[in-house]
């Protein structure tokens, strides 16, 4: 049994305490390394002072906790979403009956590993080359995605979160599902690229679609 077999044999609850330990180190690196008042003062130097950005920063800085408390509960609820899905594409391709929502439930969290490592890549990107950054470079880079080829000037915010979506990252992150569908739930190989292939993208590609019409939305 090779170590990525061995990955996903591990239990559930393990692999998500894992993924949820993970993100909540990411957001701590990036909120008391990566951001600081100087970082936070560019994004907003053209419409605040230097004093009032600080007071706002600091304000900021006491409901950060928000985002430990949260961050399970939405991972938790991406999970459920995405395991749904991939479900509902097992049960039309009719063998539901060899599979539990469970084991999917399990490869998906499992898989999350990719966008873990997404975020680890961003983090020491900035911390170790991006040099001068601000809040909208945070938010704008996305590792090996097509957004790198555009500046930030150059595109339309509607753009913005496709470009970001589509990248190596979530390429790999197709291949681990039906990967671990096909060693944890025991689909063979091309009946899991199907499913992935009939729902999760038929999913994201819907997915990224609102997300620009709520863009448009906020920017009007």
């Amino acid at each position: 049994m090779n170590l990525l077999d061995r990955y996903y044999n591990l239990k559930g609850f393990h692999l998500f305490i894992g993924v949820v330990l993970a993100n909540l180190l990411l957001i701590w690196l990036s909120k008391t390394v990566l951001i600081n008042e100087v970082v936070f003062f560019n994004a907003f130097s053209e419409q605040l002072t230097y004093e009032r950005s600080l007071i706002l920063f600091e304000d900021l800085k006491k409901l950060s906790w928000m985002n430990y408390a949260f961050s399970p509960i939405i991972l938790l609820i991406k999970f459920s979403l995405i395991s749904l899905v991939i479900y509902i594409g097992i049960v039309l391709s009719n063998i539901e009956t060899k599979i539990s929502l469970g084991s999917v439930f399990k490869v998906v969290i499992a898989s999350e590993i990719i966008f873990v490592t997404v975020g680890f890549i961003k983090f020491f990107w900035f911390y170790l080359f991006a040099g001068n950054y601000d809040l909208n470079d945070l938010a704008f880079f996305y590792p090996l995605s097509l957004l790198n080829l555009f500046n930030r000037g150059e595109i339309s915010r509607i753009w913005i979160f496709p470009l970001q979506t589509i990248n190596l990252f979530q390429l790999i992150y197709i291949i681990c599902i039906s990967y671990g569908l096909n060693k944890v739930c025991f689909v063979n190989k091309p009946d899991s690229e199907r499913i992935v292939l009939l729902s999760y993208l038929p999913a994201l590609v819907l997915w990224i679609v609102l997300m620009m019409f709520l863009t448009i939305d906020f920017v009007s």
